[in-house]
């Protein structure tokens, strides 16, 4: 009875159609119900970053409260975050590298090269480690460097010849994950503000 109920929901269910007149991108009449898009490249780049850790976020909490979603939003979710990582190590180059001699990367979407050219910025300016933090956010970066070495295994199922992406886990637990990447966002803001303080 169950199964023949879910039926008649689907068949019940309203489709939209495609209609004439029907455009992707437009205002709201009221400007309060617009996202607004950034002109300035710095506002984009933090806007950016965030927005994709956020979009993880808040897939990650919908995951908890309807887990039968959990299979379709693991990828973007940890698409979502392996962008939010390499924005914001790319953010950091940018913001604090010219100072002690290094330019920014926005070529390379290799998250161990982007790693270690962070390392070598966290060297010219001379910060402590004390808690030994570095290399446990090192080996997260490493991780996702790992497993999506260009950013394309959970964006497509096969490479641009067609040859299957391997996945790395058969399973994932999404408020760990989540967890972890939280603990690296907070390392990274920790950064932004003492290397800050430094340049200052």
């Amino acid at each position: 009875m169950a199964k023949k109920r879910a039926f008649q929901d689907i068949l019940e269910t309203k489709f939209r159609w495609p209609m004439k007149g029907d455009a992707p991108f437009v205002e709201a009449a009221d400007p309060f119900n617009n996202a607004n898009i950034a002109e300035d490249n710095f506002t984009k780049l933090v806007l950016m970053m965030e927005g994709y850790k956020r979009s993880a976020d808040l897939a990650v909490v919908h995951c908890t409260q309807h887990p039968v979603d959990r299979d379709f939003l693991v990828y973007p979710i940890i698409f979502n975050y392996r962008q939010f990582l390499e924005l914001s190590l790319k953010y950091q180059l940018a913001t604090h590298g010219r100072a002690v001699g290094i330019d920014p990367n926005w070529s390379s979407h290799n998250l161990a090269v982007l790693w270690e050219v962070f390392q070598d910025l966290l060297d010219r300016y001379c910060t402590l480690d004390p808690d030994e933090v570095n290399s446990v956010v090192k080996q997260v970066i490493y991780e996702f460097a790992k497993i999506d070495p260009r950013s394309d295994t959970y964006r497509y199922p096969v490479d641009r010849n067609g040859s299957h992406l391997p996945i790395a886990f058969d399973a994932i637990h999404l408020e760990n994950l989540a967890d972890v990447i939280n603990a690296v966002a907070g390392y990274f803001t920790g950064c932004d503000g003492h290397l800050s303080a430094r340049a200052d």
